[in-house]
């Protein structure tokens, strides 16, 4: 088992348009679009988007702790279109 103690990440250290892993109210893993994380909550038993502030002493409820890696195909089922976008290879690098 891979095993990581991780902090919260920094507020300037976000990268906007990712994905991270965290802490959240509705969800543990956010949408950093430069102001807000979008997650997807339930309002009557249906998926919403919903925005989640960074965490901070006194406001926010989404504690980022991991950029999510987006990984590359490496081995992909052809050389154009959606063959060279799925592929029986998927290369994940962790930092």
């Amino acid at each position: 088992m891979l095993e990581k103690k991780l902090r919260q990440i920094p507020k300037e250290h976000l990268v906007k348009g990712k994905w991270f892993l965290g802490r959240g109210r509705n969800s543990d893993v956010g949408y950093w679009d430069g102001k807000n994380f979008l997650v997807i909550g339930f309002k009557f038993n249906e998926p919403v988007i919903k925005q989640e502030g960074y965490y901070e002493k006194d406001f926010g409820c989404f504690q980022p702790f991991w950029l999510i890696p987006e990984g590359e195909i490496i081995e992909p089922f052809g050389k154009v279109g959606w063959n060279r976008h799925y592929g029986k290879t998927f290369l994940l690098k962790f930092e």
